[in-house]
């Protein structure tokens, strides 16, 4: 304890330093700290159930020939290793037939979101509820035990069996107050009463993907009963599920693959089948994957890993710029402690004994610095939400806490740190020279080789700097190219929702006068211009697409995919997309009346080939191409599901000929729209205040979820590139300060036989800028590299933009000047009388 208190009260003695040094270590923990979190939530966190190592995860991988699917819904990408797209989704058949298969597991269970749907409880309407459907075998699958009442078992999964429900622990407490009587009650789920029979376990918010909770479960079998409008799903060659399953003791995933491929090859195969297809149709080498499930479904996982682990690298670079600072400050000091440290040797202290003084000086400093850091990042938890990490789901819930293995990590970083930045002050201590120690020999700052060390130090700094400033160079003006986007269409004054008539309980027959209902009483409140929907929002990242084929050219052409788009009538005006030839959809364009479509110009120029596209048919309706259209416009190119890339050829289509419950609404308003959303709240509300209202939001900040990667590394790498900064700067000017109190005597010297002052600060000024062009130099080289990393997520400027590596070595080359120039001022000032008489 002693070593302790001496440390205190030498950190005590010198507050400027102190504070300094926590600081900067400070504006390195903090932000680290923070950006752990949400790396721990959202990439290393698994589910809150037993032995989730157990977990495995069913997923196919398509033939080269395409997807061995007709239809379905789920998500998916494309494996970069292989260059086939990879799936979570398979068909009812295949489940049915993989669980029956005798296979290594205890369970073999399956779910699939329900989206958000509207609950009627005690009467009090619930619009956006999230919720989803699961087989029987889920929940005792995933290893969950209820939390009041019991969970859904096999007995409920069955279509004679009356609907259930089971909630989240989140939805109990928010909505019944965590009162017992909630079990038994009966809620409305899309008009549907179901009986609430448990509450699943506080913590559990279901297998879906990271971020999404899960408030209300049902059985799969009773999907048609909550969503008669989705009869496809029964089909064998519609995949919609995401099946998991939990290794029995000791089996390992490739025997399961292996038990379960030749059922997953044939239940493929029959739903494939039609009197439409024959075998040799079939998409050749599709295969069955069996991946870790710990995490529950990892397609966002996937999305986000790369981003994250870039932004953990800014983090850490900026700490090691934190610990490269202070580990400066330490050795500059190093002249004023030298006496101490001498007569702590001559005293009988060992060399041991001062590398200790060291140390626990340093984790004195680093351990305040973490507490601090904690709280800083305890307070950036909101601006992390608030740049929306998770871009691709705007429902993700974050909690980014900071518990035990945060704190924990945190801790450890700390100590790795104190070490590192303690390491270069602790081995000079040791080596002190009693023979000249209290000789007056060692006045400089340790004699020219400390004095380089220094300099190499904030070198390294300088170059931290700099590849922060890169990095931040080049997402700020990624944003700025991805601003400047055409998007084909005006995106000002629209404000967005997306209503799902049907899932709310609304019959087919009845959607239709729905959506004019919505749209009529949004057109006349004040301050909307016009209203208008389609079937999927434009820069949402969804899209809907079909194969077709060009009936003039042959029923034989191969088939090709292309993005459609159910719109109103109203749509190409409303959203100012211009019709270049022919014309629009009118409202006699309806259920009943000759199929029409409009093309948008690459459509147009890739299909027929400079032709007239007017009048010319497109065959849609795999595998029969019985539905077919008359090309009766061309519109303008609109991007579809963001900015980046090429405009797609997409194909519109009535919303009126082809009735669908969901609806993506847009307001074109003449005031500011965010204002509107009460009035379209409330409006909607009275038309059925169960309706669900999702995604109501502007299409500025639309685009700002669509960017929301590019967004949240600029925001980050501009701070970090500027505190590395001003941790530079402060080491440069205190290096710079005590050199100029070291060299008082030779500059009194040079200005005594006629150096003029400019000549003395002009000296200062020099060593610094030189000092920050060694460590820009160094950091160019090692931001090319970085940069090389995010190439793939720039935009519209290269990953070695020579005006962005300018402009950020420029700054630093600058600053480092400007913090020389008041060491200058006071080099300049030297009165060389005095100097000599002090020096002499």
């Amino acid at each position: 304890m002693g070593i302790v208190r001496s440390s205190l009260r030498h950190l005590a003695s010198a507050p400027g330093f102190t504070i300094v040094a926590v600081l900067s270590l400070t504006l390195g923990i903090g932000p680290t700290t923070a950006i752990f979190s949400l790396i721990d939530e959202l990439l290393l966190r698994t589910l809150p159930v037993p032995r989730p190592d157990e977990l495995v995860l069913l997923r196919v991988q398509h033939g080269v020939r395409g997807r061995m699917s007709h239809a379905g819904e789920g998500q998916g990408g494309v494996d970069p290793v292989t260059g086939r797209e990879v799936g979570t989704p398979l068909s009812r058949a295949i489940f049915e037939q993989v669980r029956t298969t005798p296979a290594p597991v205890s369970q073999v269970f399956a779910s699939a979101s329900f989206s958000r749907v509207s609950v009627i409880a005690e009467g009090v309407p619930e619009p956006a509820i999230s919720a989803q459907y699961v087989s029987g075998d889920y929940y005792a699958g995933v290893g969950v035990t209820p939390a009041v009442g019991r969970l859904i078992a096999r007995t409920d999964d069955g279509a004679s069996a009356p609907p259930v429900a089971v909630i989240s622990y989140r939805y109990w407490q928010r909505r019944f107050a965590g009162r017992a009587d909630a079990i038994g009650r009966t809620i409305l789920i899309n008009k549907v009463p179901a009986t609430i029979v448990g509450v699943s376990a506080a913590g559990f918010d279901g297998t879906e993907q990271v971020g999404e909770t899960v408030d209300v479960s049902v059985p799969l079998a009773h999907h048609l009963l909550f969503q008669p409008d989705r009869p496809s799903r029964a089909k064998p060659g519609y995949w919609w599920l995401s099946v998991m399953a939990r290794l029995a003791p000791g089996a390992t995933a490739e025997q399961l693959r292996a038990a379960l491929e030749p059922a997953f090859q044939a239940a493929a195969r029959d739903g494939w089948l039609s009197p439409e297809h024959a075998l040799a149709d079939r998409p050749d080498d599709v295969r069955l994957l069996v991946e870790p499930g710990a995490q529950g479904h990892n397609e966002n996982r996937r999305a986000q890993r790369m981003p994250l682990m870039l932004l953990l690298a800014l983090g850490a670079l900026v700490l090691a710029a934190a610990c490269v600072n202070v580990s400066t400050l330490l050795v500059a000091r190093a002249d004023a402690r030298h006496r101490d440290f001498a007569l702590r040797l001559a005293l009988g202290a060992s060399r041991r004994d001062i590398v200790g003084v060291c140390i626990v000086e340093a984790l004195l400093l680093s351990g305040t610095a973490t507490v601090a850091g904690t709280v800083v990042a305890w307070l950036s938890r909101d601006a992390l939400r608030a740049q929306h990490p998770v871009g691709r789901n705007p429902t993700a819930v974050l909690d980014l806490p900071l518990d035990g293995r945060i704190l924990a990590a945190t801790a450890g970083v700390s100590v790795v740190c104190a070490l590192a930045f303690a390491l270069l002050p602790a081995l000079q201590a040791s080596r002190i020279d009693l023979a000249t120690a209290f000789q007056g020999g060692t006045r400089t700052l340790g004699g020219r080789r400390r004095s380089w060390v220094v300099r190499g130090l904030l070198a390294v700094q300088v170059a931290l700097s700099l590849v922060l400033l890169v990095s931040a160079g080049l997402f700020s003006r990624t944003l700025t190219r991805l601003d400047a986007v055409d998007a084909g269409f005006d995106q000002r004054g629209l404000l967005l929702f997306r209503i799902d008539a049907t899932s709310a309980g609304y019959a087919p027959d009845r959607v239709v006068a729905m959506h004019e209902r919505i749209r009529e009483q949004l057109a006349g409140l004040p301050g909307v211009r016009e209203v208008t929907y389609s079937r999927v929002p434009l820069l949402s990242r969804v899209r809907q697409n079909k194969s077709f084929v060009l009936p003039e050219i042959g029923a034989g052409k191969t088939r090709a995919i292309v993005n459609t788009n159910g719109v109103a009538a109203n749509f190409f005006a409303a959203m100012a997309l211009p019709i270049t030839r022919g014309r629009g959809f009118a409202e006699a364009d309806r259920d009943g009346t000759p199929k029409v479509a409009v093309v948008n110009e690459t459509f147009a120029r890739q299909q027929f080939a400079g032709a007239d596209p007017i009048g010319r048919r497109i065959a849609f309706g795999a595998p029969a191409f019985d539905d077919v259209v008359e090309v009766v416009g061309v519109a303008r190119d609109a991007k579809y599901t963001d900015l980046r890339g090429e405009t797609p050829p997409t194909v519109y289509l009535p919303a009126y000929q082809r009735v669908e419950g969901a609806a993506a609404f847009a307001v074109r308003a003449a005031v500011d729209p965010a204002a509107l959303m009460p009035a379209v709240q409330a409006a909607i509300h009275d038309i059925d205040a169960t309706l669900p209202i999702l995604d109501l939001r502007t299409q500025h900040e639309q685009i700002e979820r669509l960017h929301a990667s590019e967004r949240l590394f600029a925001w980050l790498s501009t701070f970090f590139g500027f505190t590395a900064v001003a941790l530079a700067v402060a080491g440069l000017h205190g290096l710079l300060a005590q050199a100029v109190q070291r060299r008082t005597g030779e500059f009194g010297l040079r200005l005594a036989v006629g150096a003029t002052p400019a000549n003395v600060g002009g000296m200062i000024v020099r060593e610094a800028v030189l000092l920050a062009f060694i460590g820009a130099v160094a950091g160019l080289g090692a931001a090319a590299l970085l940069a090389r990393t995010v190439s793939a997520m720039l935009f519209g400027i290269a990953a070695t933009d020579p005006l962005t590596y300018a402009g950020a070595a420029a700054l630093v080359v600058a600053t480092a000047g400007g913090a020389s120039l008041i060491a200058a001022r006071r080099a300049s000032r030297v009165e060389p009388l005095v100097a000599l008489r002090a020096n002499g």
